[in-house]
């Protein structure tokens, strides 16, 4: 055949083969959609937060929930005093991400454990609001959380 091929004939697309591609096009779009980058809606612009004593706020068009439940320990050096070390406080926060079962973590301010991952998110503790002074602890009703929310 002297180097000369006889052109071979074109292959019809199938309709099967679209409507896989199709749906493999649709799935992996779905995915794109659920890793979402940026900061997290309802975080300032430094990805923090604040959330009174007994209150919960919701993040992420409500993808994630987080409630300030309590505070376990308040050790914290007060604010008109010189201490040697800052000390620590213990919050109990309740996580929930999309309504399914509730998560309850115990954070710190001054030692670990300061944040959790919780679900594709990282909450992390900033302080807790007002401090102790020499006067005495904060009544327990004005405690706020202050968090940071983020992707993770």
């Amino acid at each position: 055949m002297n180097g000369v091929h006889a052109p071979r004939p074109r292959r019809q697309a199938s309709p099967r083969g679209g409507i896989a591609c199709l749906a493999a096009l649709a799935l992996l779009s779905g995915c794109l959609n659920t890793y979402r980058t940026g900061p997290v809606p309802g975080t300032d612009a430094n990805q923090e937060t604040q959330i009174p004593l007994g209150q919960t706020r919701t993040f992420d068009e409500e993808r994630l929930a987080i409630g300030f439940g309590r505070v376990m320990e308040d050790s914290r050096c007060p604010t008109d005093a010189q201490c040697i070390r800052a000390g620590n406080a213990m919050v109990g926060l309740v996580l929930q991400e999309r309504g399914e079962a509730t998560r309850s973590v115990e954070l710190n301010t001054g030692q670990d454990p300061r944040r959790v991952s919780h679900e594709g998110y990282i909450i992390e503790v900033v302080g807790l609001d007002p401090s102790p002074t020499t006067a005495g602890a904060p009544d327990p009703d004005s405690y706020v959380v202050r968090l940071r929310v983020t992707r993770g």
